[in-house]
């Protein structure tokens, strides 16, 4: 076991007082997620300028390259909290072995995925709508996703496994350059300049693309030159069928409630299809706008897990209780406030992405209505990476398989065709699904979650430390 180098500092997330660590490890992930949702903001705001239906159909396009980003959800999940445990456990090469080893799969898993996305995209699109215009647009916004997948996708891989080594001052890097490039890259390309032709919709995809590259390379410069606590090499990347069998064993369940959540959300898009492009583009921002409402729910999501994956692979599973307890205590208390601004300021916040006229109405009520069950939503990531740090991925998968797919999507139907609601009753459905969500997996950690940490209490006392490591279940 190689030891990490003990003349260099670093804050040690198992010692010192618990919120000390939560902000030091948050903050730079919560300005990592601005600079990511930035990304959105740009996008967004000058597709707005191309019109509604350029917006209705990037939110059919959208939808199908997030799902098949679950496989490499599953892929960070695990990786990030492998990690973790193993500096946790002071062994660097054991954490370097897997940083390669999540590179790699992602590689492997998204090479074929894109390729054959791209072939299939008009056939894709064709299910989703049959309106000639939302048909066009979408698929060659479709087409230049499936091209800069791997790279809008990896770069989060890598983010991750700053986060669960406890630097995710390094992923923050890569995410400003990313932004930095993005910001310049997605109206050149939309709208081109120069030698660049405009490639107007599809342009959106390009410029992200290039700025998540420009963001890989900085992160991937900073792994193999040994700036940081985990130090890549090339023999990193060579296969290790055991380490990757770990970490698609750990990953499966996290893919599984990323293709879930997804899945239902294309689905969601496919059930507002026939109410028209004034009704998509109203969830396209309205649900990009709420995702950027839960960034205090992810950033403290990726901090709990760093805390409680380091804190069991040093085998103090007492103090990874107390981490979980403080992180809800802080995303409730921060909610509330992020909340109530959405609420009050919701117009502003339509507005400021270009919609006006006739699609101003829908586009407030959808962001009026998603924010009912924000608060529970942001809540249960933070739940979600709680359980996740301790390598237990399934609980998180099985509350979602079940809020998705049989109360979301039933609900969401009865409300919309049997009672007439139309997109009001899907997004009421939306609303409720996040509302139950959250409170079911909070449940579930204060029932059986303690139980088990108090099980690893008892084996952390009587077992070598090579022994002690939480199996996913």
């Amino acid at each position: 076991m190689t030891r990490l180098r003990p003349n260099t500092k670093r804050y040690d997330y198992t010692k010192g007082p618990i919120g000390r660590g939560l902000v030091v490890l948050s903050l730079p992930i919560f300005a990592e997620l601005i600079s990511w949702n930035i990304d959105t903001i740009v996008e967004i705001y000058w597709v707005g300028r191309l019109g509604s239906d350029a917006l209705g159909a990037m939110s059919l396009g959208y939808m199908i390259p997030m799902m098949v980003r679950a496989a490499g959800m599953g892929i960070r999940v695990a990786g990030q909290a492998l990690v973790a445990q193993r500096v946790g456990a002071n062994d660097e090469e054991g954490a370097a072995v897997i940083a390669g080893q999540c590179i790699l799969l992602q590689t492997l898993f998204f090479i074929p995925l894109c390729s054959a996305g791209y072939i299939f995209s008009p056939y894709l699109m064709g299910w989703m709508t049959s309106d000639p215009r939302l048909l066009y647009l979408s698929t060659i916004y479709l087409q230049a996703g499936f091209l800069m997948l791997l790279f809008v996708d990896g770069i989060f891989t890598l983010a991750n496994i700053f986060r669960g080594a406890g630097e995710p001052k390094y992923s923050l890097l890569g995410m400003i350059i990313n932004s930095g490039v993005t910001f310049i890259a997605m109206p050149t390309f939309i709208f081109g300049f120069g030698l660049i032709p405009p490639f107007h919709l599809a342009g959106a995809y390009y410029g992200l693309g290039i700025g998540r590259l420009a963001g890989s390379v900085v992160m991937l410069i900073i792994l193999f030159k040994g700036n940081a606590r985990i130090h890549l090499k090339w023999r990193h990347l060579i296969p290790k069928s055991s380490e990757m069998k770990r970490i698609l064993g750990l990953g499966w369940p996290a893919l599984g409630q990323m293709f879930f959540e997804r899945g239902a959300n294309l689905v969601l898009v496919w059930m507002l299809a026939p109410f028209g492009a004034l009704a998509l583009a109203a969830w396209g921002l309205g649900s990009r706008v709420n995702d950027m409402g839960r960034m205090p729910g992810f950033s403290l999501q990726g901090a709990v897990r760093t805390m409680v994956g380091q804190n069991i692979g040093a085998r103090k599973p007492e103090r990874a209780i107390r981490s979980a307890w403080v992180t809800l205590g802080a995303v409730v208390s921060i909610m509330v406030v992020v909340i109530t601004g959405f609420v009050v300021w919701s117009e502003e916040v339509v507005t400021f992405f270009g919609i006006k006229g006739a699609a101003l109405p829908p586009a407030v009520i959808c962001l009026q209505i998603l924010c009912v069950g924000l608060g529970f939503e942001a809540t249960r990531r933070v739940v979600a990476g709680i359980f996740e740090g301790a390598s237990s991925t399934r609980p998180p998968m099985i509350v979602e398989a079940i809020v998705r797919w049989v109360v979301q999507l039933p609900g969401a139907y009865m409300l919309a065709d049997w009672m007439g609601l139309q997109e009001l009753g899907i997004w009421w459905a939306v609303a409720a699904s996040q509302l139950i969500g959250g409170l079911a997996l909070f449940l579930w950690f204060a029932i059986g979650w303690r139980r088990r940490m108090e099980s690893m209490a008892t084996k952390a006392k009587s077992s070598a430390p090579s022994d002690f490591e939480f199996h996913s279940s």
